[in-house]
């Protein structure tokens, strides 16, 4: 990923309409968070084709409403990628899990990771909603990252992530009221 890249794409915004390669563009950039060690549902090492599976089946979750995908980029390249999923059912209807923060590896530090946060904060405002939380791996920077933009921490599961032999990790929770 280029700077060049970076100039011809816009965001964020909320992907409306999914097209044929959306599920390309997601694995893409998914598979290079996760081989440069993000904290994104695999381990640096997992196998390509369950990457790109795991994005086959988030785009299909976007086309069928049970999830919104909030981009910055275009309809076969993404920057960086955050999804909002309403609570199911009518006492969790109130609030959503931000999941798959994600910013391709040579573009971090640039604030695309907060933009897209600030997105995803803005569309459950627009929603009616009144509280987000979202989940974040032990180990890495995202446990400062969180709370210099007003997420509180509200538990800890000790040792529920398992990277591989040796490399087991906190999953730590986040909440923000809106």
């Amino acid at each position: 990923m280029t700077a060049a890249a970076e100039a011809f794409v816009g965001g964020p915004h909320l992907l409306h309409e999914v097209h044929p390669e959306t599920a390309t563009a997601l694995g893409t950039l998914w598979l290079a968070v996760t081989r440069a060690g993000g904290a994104v549902g695999f381990a640096p090492d997992a196998p390509e084709d369950e990457i790109h599976a795991a994005a086959e089946q988030a785009i299909e979750d976007v086309r069928a409403e049970r999830q919104q995908l909030i981009v910055i980029g275009a309809d076969d390249v993404f920057i960086g990628t955050v999804f909002l999923r309403r609570g199911a059912g009518p006492v969790v209807a109130h609030r959503a899990t931000v999941l798959r923060l994600m910013v391709h590896p040579d573009l971090q530090g640039r604030g695309w990771g907060k933009a897209l946060l600030d997105a995803a904060v803005a569309h459950a405002t627009d929603l009616g909603l009144e509280q987000l939380r979202l989940s974040v791996r032990g180990g890495t920077d995202l446990l400062t990252f969180y709370p210099k933009l007003g997420w509180t921490e509200v538990g800890v599961f000790p040792a529920a992530l398992r990277l591989g032999p040796g490399d087991v990790r906190d999953e730590h929770w986040f909440q923000l009221q809106l």
